[in-house]
């Protein structure tokens, strides 16, 4: 790694946005390690933004969720910005994990999908707050939601 990209970020961060580019590092730190040791559900419940598995599928929007304030979208910026340049991949799952733990007292729901592209099965991950989605890749619209199994009747 060169040492030009992490001077070029520390010019385009403002004074403003570095408590919450730090923030989000500490986060994502935690979530790295939660993704090692927890199991998925149990994570995003510790990090404020529940796994939905009951199927209810939000009206898909695109943009950010309508009502954010400017110091929520200050931090999904900070998120986006510690994730680009994250040493582990900044896949959809750490980055709405990530947003979620910022968010959570707008109480997201973390929503997991799947699609069919290319023949190949993929898995997306993001967030729904108050029926709208927040989506950092903006292709939650193309992936079908999973849903829980319900458990079978015991005779």
């Amino acid at each position: 790694m060169t040492t030009n990209r992490p001077v070029r970020l520390m010019r385009t961060v403002g004074p403003r946005e570095w408590p919450s580019v730090l923030a989000a590092a500490v986060v994502a730190t935690g979530v790295e390690l939660g993704l090692r040791t927890m199991t998925l559900p149990r994570l995003a419940w510790v990090l404020g933004a529940p796994l939905d598995t009951e199927g209810t599928a939000p009206t898909m929007r695109s943009g950010p969720p309508p009502g954010l304030s400017a110091r929520q979208r200050r931090k999904v910026r900070a998120v986006q910005r510690v994730m680009r340049h994250w040493p582990f991949g900044d896949t959809c799952l750490r980055q709405a994990l990530v947003c979620g733990q910022r968010l959570r007292r707008l109480h997201p729901t973390l929503h997991l999908g799947v699609a069919k592209i290319d023949g190949q099965i993929r898995a997306h991950a993001w967030l729904v707050i108050d029926g709208a989605v927040l989506d950092l890749l903006a292709s939650a619209a193309s992936y079908s939601q999973l849903q829980a199994i319900p458990p079978e009747e015991t005779r």
